[in-house]
């Protein structure tokens, strides 16, 4: 019984400190996948990419700036509570997280449903992987917003990493390095968005 109670007591310490929850307001919003809060904190939303919009000599991708004034109707000035889960902040030092309105509406799943960004697992283990994922196969299905370019093949076939959640193109240095445990073959980009893939960043499949 000791032993029983002791185990509920390490899970619930696991979650409390893997998922812990924090409440701001939205100052700004940089694009489509990311805001500034009132006390100048980045926060990048966890688990899904939105298209890049144009920056000093880089041009934007498609949807991008829909993506933007999408997020900006969703979030701009409003209280969010934010969500956090294994990993707190990206390279950039900004804080990973999923977003919540003060109603309950999960933002990071509204942008994915809407057809404004596909899911990202940088951990295939995500708290709300399968939710964002179930949500992006209906987007896919209504062909919305960037579904109507992602899913063009651009190879005979793709190279996807089971490790990173990454797919390339049969050419690209990263793919070629995948270890044959982690390799898996798409013969579409559909098969590998909808196992929740995401493009490599490089080779741009």
């Amino acid at each position: 019984m000791l032993k029983r109670f002791c185990w509920i007591i390490v899970v619930f310490c696991v979650l409390f400190f893997a998922c812990s929850t924090h409440s701001h307001y939205v100052r700004w919003v940089d694009d489509g996948d990311t805001i500034v809060l009132d006390n100048g904190q980045k926060v990048r939303y966890l688990g899904i990419n939105a298209p890049e919009i144009a920056q000093d000599d880089k041009p934007g991708e498609p949807f991008g700036k829909e993506a933007l004034k999408y997020n900006l109707h969703l979030v701009k000035g409003k209280e969010v509570r934010l969500e956090t889960d294994v990993e707190k902040y990206d390279r950039y030092g900004r804080l990973l997280a999923y977003v919540f309105l003060k109603d309950g509406t999960f933002v990071n799943l509204e942008m994915v449903k809407a057809g404004y960004a596909y899911v990202l697992f940088l951990n295939p283990y995500l708290h709300y992987a399968h939710k964002l994922l179930a949500a992006q196969h209906e987007a896919m299905e209504a062909r919305k917003n960037i579904w109507q370019v992602l899913l063009e093949d651009t190879c005979a076939y793709y190279l996807g990493n089971k490790k990173s959640h990454k797919f390339h193109r049969p050419d690209c240095k990263y793919g070629k390095k995948i270890f044959p445990s982690n390799l898996v073959i798409f013969k579409t980009k559909w098969d590998a968005f909808f196992q929740g893939f995401s493009p490599c960043r490089s080779c741009k499949p």
